[in-house]
């Protein structure tokens, strides 16, 4: 009885080896997690535009996955990893993408949704060696206007579903691996530009703290300039808007803050003064527009400011109403 016993006890320990040394996954170096049906996993992307400006990548997540069917390895037993699984399909954009095209680039290869499932990622030998599965999520840069992405740190910004079959047996496994924002990132999902994505410079050169007048609308410090609208894809005809993004100044919610606190910038158009993170409407038409606008220096009421050099930036940005 004593043996038989031990004898069972071995078994069920030599089970338990075989089982954990099956099929693993980990992300971005970590601990190696056992397949047992469904593996959920996590990682942290970075979001960024791609040079050609055709895709916004999110870059960043090292998946790698193992198999070993224990001692008889190694042997020509192998591994097969598809996209897609029975619970989800291959890429699932999160809700900031919403209504925006995306893809998968697969071992250098770009598939645009709908991606199929079943697309064999790679074949891993029985070595108990980690191989990456080569897989990056991104999101199509469309020819038409479209409203801004605002990406803030720990967004989900989608879901990747896996599956891995085999050679030696009929069981499958998955994965799916929810991709989190690592960074912030605003960007237009669009290659429509204003001036042509050229820096729009305004210069008022040197003035005399009390030229400066204390309203937007009649200070004389000025500057006129013309804003042009241009979309790649011809036959655009749409409403846009135009939104003029910075720090407000603190003493007056319309003017774009600069580094003397006395002094402010406005944006003005058909006579108004467009709020900082305002916007006004305009339109493309045959997949062009524009408007002519000026950019005034407005101080402080009952202030003088400081002598010196003074600057502040912003963001003029295109969406749709």
């Amino acid at each position: 009885m004593k043996r038989l016993c031990g004898t069972t006890a071995l078994l069920m320990f030599m089970a338990g080896a075989t089982s954990v040394k099956a099929a693993e996954c980990r992300v971005n170096g970590g601990s190696w997690r056992v397949i047992v049906g469904e593996l959920p996993l996590q990682v942290p992307v970075t979001v960024t535009l791609a040079a050609d400006r055709t895709r916004i990548m999110l870059e960043g997540a090292r998946l790698e996955c193992r198999f070993s069917r224990g001692s008889q390895s190694p042997s020509s037993r192998q591994d097969y990893w598809s996209t897609g699984s029975s619970t989800g399909t291959p890429w699932i954009p999160g809700i900031k993408f919403s209504g925006e095209g995306a893809g998968l680039r697969i071992n250098g290869a770009y598939r645009n949704i709908p991606i199929p499932s079943g697309i064999r990622v790679t074949t891993l030998p029985d070595n108990i060696t980690g191989y990456p599965i080569d897989i990056t999520p991104y999101i199509l840069v469309r020819n038409s206007p479209s409203n801004p992405l605002d990406i803030r740190i720990g967004d989900n910004l989608g879901r990747l579903h896996l599956t891995v079959t085999n050679n030696y047996n009929s069981s499958t496994g998955r994965i799916n691996i929810t991709y989190n924002a690592a960074n912030n990132f605003t960007v237009s999902p669009s290659t429509c530009t204003i001036n042509n994505n050229n820096p729009i410079d305004i210069d008022f050169g040197n003035v005399h703290q009390r030229a400066i007048g204390t309203d937007p609308l009649t200070t004389t410090i000025r500057r006129d300039r013309r804003l042009t609208y241009s979309c790649p894809d011809g036959g655009i005809n749409t409403p846009i808007t135009i939104s003029y993004k910075g720090n407000p100044s603190a003493f007056d919610t319309r003017l774009l803050r600069m580094t003397n606190p006395d002094v402010g910038t406005a944006l003005v158009r058909g006579g108004s003064a467009v709020q900082v993170g305002g916007s006004f409407l305009t339109r493309i038409t045959n997949s062009v527009g524009g408007d002519d606008v000026t950019f005034t220096l407005v101080r402080r009421a009952g202030s003088l400011p400081a002598a010196g050099a003074i600057s502040g930036s912003g963001v003029l940005v295109m969406g749709v109403p």
